[in-house]
């Protein structure tokens, strides 16, 4: 793997990390909230510049499961985020409140909701692209030859999390939230900041998971049914 490759997926993870810390509204002040929030657009453009060959071939190559729901993340993904950043700019009120609409409750209500559902998005997308990342860790660790226990652990480790995520999930109204029907209740930072942060993180951890095992076991499915019939 190229330092591009590492580049790229530290970048990817900075941002998912940006996202959680603009969730934690109530444990920033707004300064800090806006300049997150223009951090992670500025990943986002970079990240897009990084991958704008992938735009040229999306309608060339195999459209299998893992490239349908690849492309499909990356439509929503993008429909979240200019959600997010056009009403992100109505309700600003440091870095661009020369463009900031006076009241607009319904517009903070619309840009927390799409906040949510781009940690779910960017979860499913990271999840797409599991393979990728694992690989990239093993060039970066320098894990060339195959092992057994440590398949073993990691696997163990991902349970562990998928099963946080679904307790956090639970805790953090993540559902609820999802569907624009949650209270404005606030997590108390002063007990626990880093609770938070393990929450979503593990909530992200959970449907990446999803997502890739799912796609597995479509992938390994399809591979047996062309068997089965002689392609193999």
């Amino acid at each position: 793997m190229t330092t591009v490759f590492r580049v790229r997926l530290l970048l990817d993870f900075v941002a998912v990390g940006l996202i959680i810390a603009c969730l934690a509204y109530w444990w920033l002040d707004n300064l800090s909230h806006e300049v997150f929030g223009t951090a992670l657009f500025a990943l986002v453009i970079g990240h897009n510049v990084f991958n704008r060959r992938w735009y040229g071939n999306v309608r060339t190559g195999r459209r299998d499961a893992t490239r349908i729901l690849n492309i499909f993340t990356i439509i929503c993904l993008a429909i979240a985020m200019l959600v997010m950043l056009s009403t992100s700019l109505l309700i600003s009120r440091d870095l661009f409140s020369f463009l900031a609409l006076d009241g607009a409750f319904a517009v903070r209500e619309i840009h927390m909701f799409a906040g949510y559902w781009t940690l779910l998005i960017i979860a499913i997308h990271l999840g797409t692209r599991w393979m990728v990342v694992m690989n990239t860790i093993r060039s970066t660790l320098g894990l060339s030859s195959p092992s057994a226990a440590r398949t073993m652990a990691l696997r163990a480790t991902a349970m562990a999390i998928a099963i946080w995520g679904v307790r956090s999930s639970l805790e953090m109204a993540f559902g609820s939230k999802l569907t624009l029907t949650y209270s404005l209740d606030m997590w108390d930072f002063n007990e626990s900041m880093l609770g938070f942060f393990i929450n979503y993180a593990s909530i992200v951890g959970l449907y990446a998971a999803l997502a890739h095992y799912v796609l597995s076991f479509i992938s390994k499915g399809r591979a047996r049914l062309m068997e089965d019939r002689g392609f193999g």
